[in-house]
């Protein structure tokens, strides 16, 4: 519980970075063979609470060490795996990571209670939440999806999502695969 509180001070404090334009990455190699699965493991407790079945089903090749900011993607797996446990009570969350010839493809699957079709086009702006989330777990803050899409934008990613609701969601992000980092002088052009 104490680091998921020093999660949401950091997500806080990031809104606020962004907003006064002093949002960084800080780019390093990182390693999502160890970032999904401890991620996992740290919420597992809480997805056992909810009557959670959580699984992680690992990639079938090794994932190659990615040039990314840790702490920030760490933040917004641990955002995407802690909202599918939130709205998917006593059902059924897949974590899984894979990749293709070009991206880091990381996915959380649910059974729980899905976006409305006319809610989905503002789920990724600032403070909003969908009117069943807000339903499901009044104390959502609706900043945890605009800082995953922020993340993953910033570092060249996409992210991924498709839901019905009443039917469950697929949330998460690709990251491209780059054998070298690009130096940061090129990264802001």
């Amino acid at each position: 519980r104490t680091r998921m509180m020093k999660r949401l001070v950091f997500d806080l404090l990031n809104i606020s970075r962004m907003t006064a334009g002093k949002f960084f990455l800080e780019i390093a190699p990182a390693n999502m063979n160890e970032i999904v699965p401890d991620e996992v493991e740290l919420l597992a407790s809480q997805a056992k609470e909810k009557g959670v079945a959580l699984t992680y089903l690992p990639p079938a090749d090794l994932i190659p060490t990615l040039y990314i900011d840790e702490q920030k993607t760490r933040q917004a797996v641990m955002n995407l795996i802690n909202n599918a446990i939130a709205y998917a009570p006593k059902g059924r969350v897949e974590v899984s990571l894979d990749k293709d010839s070009d991206n880091v493809i990381f996915k959380v699957v649910d059974n729980g209670i899905g976006v409305p079709d006319e809610q989905k086009s503002k789920l990724f702006t600032k403070f909003y939440r969908a009117d069943n989330a807000k339903k499901e777990r009044p104390s959502g803050t609706g900043i945890g999806l605009y800082l995953v899409k922020r993340v993953v934008e910033d570092q060249g990613g996409q992210v991924i999502f498709f839901s019905q609701a009443g039917h469950g969601s697929t949330f998460g992000f690709s990251l491209p695969i780059k054998s070298v980092p690009v130096p940061e002088t090129e990264q802001k052009k």
